[in-house]
């Protein structure tokens, strides 16, 4: 009976009772659960392998689902689990162990291998057999329709998946100096139950807030397509609106498939009619009440699921039903903490800045950090910048620009454009002098830049400081359209990699505090907070943090600085 125990895969002599005995004297074992979908937990069955050769499947109502339950149970049982996050919210009303584990999918992430299970076992030598390889679940339907009608399907896939996760842990652990363990395998590792305790415990919302974004900005939209209509066509038809705007004598590009004209967000900045600055405004009001307001409407609280494998750079990324990484600023107001707590914010001040600063080994922006000096008005006056813009506050903003487009290697568009979003003109000249400037200045930077460059062309991968690898794409290289944009993606790496990493193991150090949102550089806590000299010790660097605190994200009052 599937619901009962059985054994799949090259199974050792002597019966049920040698493969159990075996199974229990383990200390090292792969598991794989299997759920009615990936939005419904609830488990259908288990398997567990107790080696590369076979596991062992118990049904959810099994009569032998102790026996399993007590080896999850054991901390002195290693547990490798193939998206442990996953797994974990599946089996924690089992209460299992939940300290002693290791993840597969999550090392071959740091090492920028193939994530899904049967393609990292195709990577590494192992074939599945296609019926398994090539299986989704049928359209509008779940693992239990598909256990319903061929339960020895499901419970043979669970068992093909569990062997094949102890199969690519033993091999990505040979001694082959192919593969190796990167520090930051354990920085991702560490911060699994981090991520699921956000997830599970959402965030307060602000309702009568939320509801009062929603009507305003409803009336925004609703007033700025009226008035686009009036124009003579649709702002939702990038068709129309770019017949429209040739009408009135703009020159527009064709997109790639030449069926229309290109009205994408820099195109339509770069028209100065008010027909395509009011297609803009309508997009920006759109997209914020679709995107953030309309989903959290009539919640008591915002949830989240964060992604912990699925950014190149090791950033956290967030989705399902919002993406708290993109919530504008206004809008953070609505995001309270519990009842008779506080908000509590940590931001790690100028992490990428000060992680490019460590692996370029610049000693004047190194200098800068150590002193503690706001680094865009030091090179604000190294530079000179004063002299070129009467405005100090101006100079300040053009500053920042350079230090985050000059050192990612950004050429001198990328200059322009983004000091035209400061509200800043240069000119082309004006970038190029800029840009020399710059390097003049840190000089440990441009020697990066350069040497960075020539090692992603002559070897095709990058490592964070922590060990995390990215690899070039040859065919993407290979195309001269994309080849600058590869060696950009690839050169970026590294820094945003080593800043992303920092944070996680800031948040692994305080996973006794109650942790809410984490937002690229910033940390954000319910009631109470870690003290800023826990961090200490995170990086071979000063990692200051700018700490804040206040009723809601969207209104904190700077407390301290360490």
């Amino acid at each position: 009976m599937p619901n009962s125990v059985q054994a799949f895969g090259n199974l050792p002599s002597g019966g049920l009772s040698q493969i159990l005995q075996e199974l229990t004297s383990a200390r090292l074992v792969a598991v794989d659960t299997e759920t009615v979908s990936i939005e419904d937990k609830t488990m259908l069955g288990l398997a567990i392998a107790p080696s590369p050769d076979y596991a062992v499947w118990f049904g959810e109502d099994s009569p032998y689902l102790h026996i399993a339950l007590s080896i999850l149970r054991n901390p002195a049982v290693k547990k490798l689990l193939y998206n442990s996050k996953f797994d974990f919210d599946v089996l924690e009303p089992f209460g299992i162990d939940e300290t002693n584990f290791e993840d597969p999918m999550i090392l071959a992430y740091t090492l920028n291998l193939p994530q899904k299970l049967y393609n990292l076992g195709a990577h590494l030598g192992k074939q599945v057999p296609d019926k398994f390889f090539n299986f989704t679940i049928p359209p509008k339907g779940t693992m239990l329709d598909v256990w319903n009608s061929d339960p020895d399907f499901v419970l043979q896939k669970c068992c093909i998946d569990a062997s094949l996760t102890y199969w690519c842990w033993e091999k990505l652990h040979s001694p082959s100096p192919a593969f190796y363990i990167p520090g930051s395998y354990a920085i991702d590792r560490d911060i699994v139950h981090c991520l699921r305790n956000m997830e599970h415990r959402g965030v307060r919302l602000n309702q009568p807030s939320v509801a009062e974004f929603y009507t305003e900005l409803d009336e925004q939209v609703t007033y700025m397509r009226q008035l686009i209509q009036t124009k003579g066509c649709d702002p939702n038809s990038n068709q129309q609106v770019g017949i429209a705007l040739a009408q009135k004598g703009w020159k527009l590009r064709y997109t790639k498939s030449r069926k229309q004209l290109k009205v994408d967000e820099r195109s339509l900045q770069n028209i100065d009619d008010p027909l395509a600055q009011s297609v803009l405004i309508y997009r920006e009001k759109a997209k914020l009440l679709s995107t953030y307001v309309k989903p959290l409407l009539g919640l008591e609280r915002a949830y989240t699921h964060y992604n912990n494998t699925r950014v190149i750079t090791g950033r956290l990324s967030s989705s399902d039903p919002i993406n708290m990484q993109n919530i504008p600023n206004f809008f953070r107001v609505v995001f309270l903490a519990d009842d008779g707590s506080v908000v509590w914010s940590f931001d790690a001040n100028q992490i990428e800045l000060r992680s490019l600063a460590y692996l370029a080994q610049d000693k004047a922006m190194m200098d800068a950090f150590a002193s503690g000096h706001d680094i865009h008005k030091e090179t604000m006056d190294r530079m000179g910048i004063t002299g070129n813009l009467a405005n100090p506050v101006e100079a300040r903003r053009l500053a920042k620009v350079l230090n985050f487009a000059t050192a990612y290697l950004g050429e001198e568009e990328t200059i322009i454009e983004n000091a035209k979003k400061e509200g800043i003109r240069i000119t082309p000249p004006q970038a190029t002098d800029f840009r020399r400037r710059y390097f003049e200045t840190y000089t440990g930077i441009r020697d990066y830049v350069y040497s960075q460059r020539e090692w992603i062309i002559k070897y095709g991968y990058v490592q964070t400081l922590f060990g995390r690898v990215r690899k070039l794409d040859p065919i993407r290289m290979a195309n001269p359209h994309s080849r600058e944009a590869v060696i950009r993606e690839m050169f970026n790496m590294p820094v945003q990699g080593t800043a992303a990493e920092i944070i996680k193991k800031m948040m692994a150090k305080a996973k006794d505090y109650d942790l809410r949102i984490q937002v690229h550089d910033e940390m954000v806590y319910n009631n109470s907070c870690p003290p800023p000299s826990l961090f200490s010790g995170v990086a071979p660097f000063l990692t200051p943090v700018k700490l804040s605190m206040g009723e809601s994200w969207g209104d904190l009052k700077k407390l301290e600085t360490s």
